[in-house]
């Protein structure tokens, strides 16, 4: 129940609190079938909940144990479809019998032919790459099939989940969904040597996923690649409203840029021409959008534009202090890139929320004086 109360103002706000967010690849996801959404798992919660939000089908989480230690957040969190994943360090191995529980929560999902989305890194590591995915898609999806074979097939699609600039205000999310995987290619090798199927299986889950995920092989590049990406994204048209869209031209060019990078053998003096061009901007104070004319077309707008400054500062002062809030608490108190996205968004929501409920009480409290005064 909590889950549909929660969804329509989760997705309102992140409408809202985006740049844009496209999503490639959703037809891909079958219909009326049992089906595992495996992503990678750059932030704590954000991906989870825009596929959960813009998905035309209510979605399935597995999320850590602890965070069900209290009984008002486990019930909360299980409201929200969401089901304990134990760890070692979540209290010994008697906790971590409890998993036999959820995985048979997960199994009775897929046989009523629910989605179910894994984060199949296991851990939460924001960077452009893909990290070495655990086995518990493959233990889910196998097992389901194995332990109902009348249920025919399971499909696990791999979603590619990434960010333009994650410590960001108003990022862009590109979410891309590949061709499904399907367990039945597995099962019969799973039935025989279940630890070799499973090693299988999730070697070629994490082949297809890179396919959708910007991946920089070697760490010492990673400057580098954001340079391009910046450079790249200079040169492309700004993409437009509406916030939410299908496009995918951006991670097209920037999956091709990682590409590039990874094939590339000597890289030495490519980084320090990047260096140099970026620390001259920086003492310039100027940005590559600057430089490259991207904002000259401002000055050939008639002066009948510049009037829509008036209501555009009205509004900014209106949204400025939860703007200037969520700048402020990530900044000051979270150390973790994985983090500051998730927290900004919460204390944007949390602020308007805030807004609507004053806003309401103050027209209840102006109707209850007016009634009152007309009754005298």
């Amino acid at each position: 129940m909590l889950y549909y109360f929660v969804r329509p103002l989760a997705r309102l706000s992140l409408r809202f609190y985006f740049r844009r967010i496209d999503l490639v690849g959703t037809e891909r996801i079958p219909r009326d079938k049992p089906v595992i959404l495996a992503a990678n798992h750059p932030t704590t919660f954000i991906e989870p909940c825009i596929l959960a939000c813009f998905l035309d089908r209510p979605l399935h989480f597995l999320a850590r144990g602890d965070f069900f230690r209290k009984r008002f957040f486990s019930w909360m969190l299980r409201s929200l479809h969401i089901l304990p994943v134990f760890r070692l360090k979540d209290g010994g191995y008697e906790k971590l019998k409890d998993n036999y529980k959820t995985f048979q929560a997960c199994f009775g999902a897929l046989r009523q032919h629910k989605t179910l989305m894994i984060l199949a890194e296991g851990r939460c590591i924001h960077e452009k790459r893909l990290r070495p995915l655990k086995k518990g898609v493959a233990r889910v999806a196998l097992g389901t099939l194995d332990r109902y074979p009348d249920l025919g097939e399971v499909y696990i699609v791999p979603v590619g989940v990434n960010f333009t600039y994650a410590d960001r205000l108003r990022d862009h999310v590109m979410i891309e969904c590949g061709e499904p995987m399907l367990a039945s290619d597995y099962l019969a090798n799973y039935q025989e040597h279940a630890n070799q199927a499973i090693a299988e299986f999730t070697d070629d889950l994490a082949d297809r996923l890179r396919e959708h995920v910007i991946h920089v092989e070697d760490l010492d590049n990673d400057l580098l690649a954001e340079s391009a990406f910046l450079l790249d994204r200079s040169e492309r048209q700004r993409q437009q409203r509406p916030t939410v869209g299908h496009r995918d031209n951006g991670l097209r060019a920037e999956l091709a840029i990682a590409e590039r990078i990874n094939a590339t053998a000597e890289l030495a003096d490519l980084r320090q021409s990047a260096d140099r061009y970026f620390h001259r901007l920086r003492w310039l104070r100027l940005d590559d959008a600057a430089v490259r004319g991207r904002y000259g077309r401002m000055r050939k707008k008639p002066a009948l534009h510049f009037l829509q400054l008036i209501p555009a500062v009205l509004i900014a002062v209106w949204h400025a202090p939860i703007w200037l809030l969520a700048q402020f608490v990530p900044g000051t108190k979270i150390q973790a890139l994985e983090f500051v996205s998730p927290v900004r968004w919460g204390v944007v929501t949390a602020g308007y929320l805030l807004y609507l409920l004053t806003i309401l009480s103050l027209l209840i409290a102006q109707a209850w004086v007016g009634a009152a005064i007309l009754s005298i």
